[in-house]
């Protein structure tokens, strides 16, 4: 049987740079987007994979292609982490493969139990001039936990504005988890962060914040590679 995916993509609205993965559920493929639509179709992957760019996307196993700029970890177990927290198992063989593919896509290898309260501190020292500016201002870093499983961002630097917008002292959330800090805390803002800290995309987030109740209009740039510093501005 014949697809004509061009057309698909075309009714559906899909294109190829809105596409994080897709995974094979038979009989059907789940694509998934970067919005955090998931389409279902009857089209197989391969078939769907010779309308896509090449050097943009990976196949790690049977059933799962993963877009290659989306990937933020990859473990020594063949585990990829993208994104927006979704885990894959990469083929359990050759498992070198991996970290070979982990080196030419030029990812961290740093994970939670390693990260070193003083180093990142160090390195942003030159922010302290920022302490008194009358906007909300934070560095944080994209970490991953030491199995592979799950992304999370650490505060590496807050003003004293953070405080009062974020409704908690500086010295409980330097060098913690978001996730720590803010237990309820809505994962939506995870794939922005890491888009910025991982590709230096510049982002413009306005949304609500559950964990505060309060929305925010939040400017993220990126410092250094793998960080991403936000300015928050209430509404």
């Amino acid at each position: 049987m014949r697809y004509n995916v061009p057309l698909y993509f075309e009714r559906k609205n899909i294109k190829s740079s809105d596409i994080f993965y897709l995974t094979r559920q038979n009989p059907h493929t789940i694509i998934t987007l970067s919005s955090g639509e998931s389409i279902t179709t009857t089209i197989p992957i391969k078939e769907l994979m010779l309308y896509l760019p090449e050097e943009d996307f990976l196949n790690i196993s049977k059933g799962v292609v993963l877009r290659k700029n989306q990937i933020v970890h990859i473990s020594d177990e063949g585990l990829y982490t993208m994104t927006d927290g979704a885990v894959f198992q990469g083929r359990k063989r050759n498992l070198s493969q991996h970290k070979q593919i982990r080196k030419e896509l030029g990812l961290n290898t740093q994970d939670l139990s390693d990260v070193s309260e003083d180093s990142s501190l160090q390195l942003f020292d030159n922010c302290s001039f920022l302490n008194d500016m009358p906007l909300a201002f934070c560095i944080i870093e994209l970490v991953f936990d030491a199995n592979g499983h799950g992304v999370d961002f650490v505060f590496r630097y807050c003003n004293d504005e953070m405080a009062v917008v974020e409704g908690v002292p500086v010295s409980e959330m330097l060098n913690r988890s978001f996730y720590e800090v803010f237990e309820n805390g809505d994962k939506k803002w995870l794939v922005t962060y890491a888009d910025v800290a991982l590709n230096g995309n510049k982002h413009i987030l306005h949304d609500y914040s559950p964990e505060i109740d309060k929305t925010l209009t939040i400017y993220c740039f990126q410092p250094a590679p793998g960080y991403c510093a936000c300015v928050l501005i209430p509404s």
